[in-house]
């Protein structure tokens, strides 16, 4: 029996993962078809496959989108006969299985589990006095730092207190979804959360790094990393990073850190995102299917992943595994797992152009932050509704 299994190219999953559908033809004699397709053409491609009824049986979905899909009736759910809801959610982190569960049954079973976490450059800190073996316990503690950290040349920037003008999504994915306690969007309504006081305060101190504190700057060592070049005193990035600045900044001594909260009052310490694989409702082979995606998901692949692939562990089970905990930034991962709060966007590339120009129109067109949040959640709602999913 042959398997069709579709997701966006990485040079690392898809090493790993077919190193899997051997071990799996091995184990069941079943064949996995593995596609790996380039990102910028994946769901164009797998929407239009769907939609032609030719689709893979097993994709890849964010799984903030895997509501989407299974309200167009795309995907089927998990049977009890592989894996049941109970098992799921005793077996699997909440924030990893919370958005794939939905009237009753899991749509999906979770894969590429990362956390928001705050990177310090170590020798920065110290240079500049502070001490990089603390989390900041506020976000003043936190401004005050960054401000610390910046370096200039006259009018030019020479070092950044934080590297964020280039990719500020980890700040406003995660910022906005801690400051309520449904996160970004209203789950009962399909509505945003942000449109208010709270969301304003959240945006304002964000883009103020920016637009007062001139911490970084769009112009300096634009389309570079600045903290891997060693020219920015901290970062926020997904926990995979922990492992890319290994490769790509090997004379950067760094730390990882729990972030501090942004918000006046927030409901966890950290956002997650992750992805999931699904299978299709038209997949003439659902429970071969899914036993396909539960072997990816296994504690044993799962350690694979987590070695290899640069991702966090969903299994509950892995959190504690000792194989697992050697490296002391790995460790801060590991610990945020339990409390984090997923980011629950109704959408993907499209949200993220929605939210992205929040944060251009403040911190680059100079618009005030109430006009640019307003205008942005009115957008992301009218977004949610054209898909029919804003109850």
């Amino acid at each position: 029996m042959t398997i069709t299994h579709w997701q966006h190219q990485s040079d690392a999953r898809e090493k790993l993962l077919n190193g899997f559908k051997d071990d799996f033809h091995t184990k069941t004699g079943n064949t996995i078809d593995f596609q790996s397709i380039p990102y910028d053409s994946y769901f164009q491609k797998l929407g239009a496959a769907l939609e032609a009824g030719n689709g893979p049986c097993v994709f890849q979905l964010p799984a903030n989108i895997v509501g989407e899909y299974q309200a167009r009736g795309d995907l089927a759910p998990v049977p009890e006969s592989v894996l049941s809801a109970a098992d799921i959610a005793k077996d699997f982190i909440p924030a990893s299985t919370a958005l794939l569960k939905i009237g009753g049954e899991y749509y999906g079973l979770p894969t590429d589990f990362q956390t928001f976490l705050l990177f310090y450059n170590d020798d920065l800190f110290r240079e500049a006095g502070l001490d990089p073996t603390k989390d900041f316990a506020t976000w003043d503690e936190f401004r005050q730092a960054a401000v610390k950290l910046t370096k200039t040349n006259g009018d030019q920037l020479v070092q950044a207190g934080i590297d964020i003008a280039a990719s500020p999504y980890q700040w406003y994915y995660s910022a906005p979804t801690l400051a309520f306690p449904n996160g970004l969007v209203d789950k009962a309504t399909g509505t945003v959360t942000y449109d208010n006081a709270t969301g304003d305060q959240v945006w304002k101190r964000m883009t103020d790094l920016i637009t007062q504190d001139h911490v970084d700057s769009a112009k300096f060592l634009t389309g570079q990393s600045k903290f891997a070049l060693g020219k920015a005193g901290m970062i926020l990035r997904e926990y995979t990073f922990t492992g890319v600045y290994k490769i790509s900044a090997p004379d950067v001594k760094y730390s990882v850190h729990i972030a501090p909260p942004v918000a006046d009052k927030t409901y966890a310490p950290v956002a997650s995102t992750s992805w999931s694989y699904v299978v299709s409702k038209k997949c003439a082979t659902p429970e071969q299917a899914w036993q396909w995606v539960s072997f990816l998901t296994s504690e044993d692949s799962e350690r694979t992943w987590a070695a290899g692939g640069g991702e966090l562990p969903s299994r509950v089970s892995l959190a504690q595994d000792p194989t697992l905990r050697k490296d002391p930034n790995v460790v801060v991962g590991l610990d945020s797992m339990s409390k984090a709060m997923p980011y629950n966007s109704l959408g993907w590339d499209d949200v993220f152009a929605i939210q992205q120009q929040i944060w251009d129109e403040i911190t680059l067109g100079g618009v005030d932050v109430r006009t640019a949040v307003d205008k942005g959640a009115k957008g992301e709602d009218a977004l949610y509704k054209k898909k029919g999913l804003a109850g």
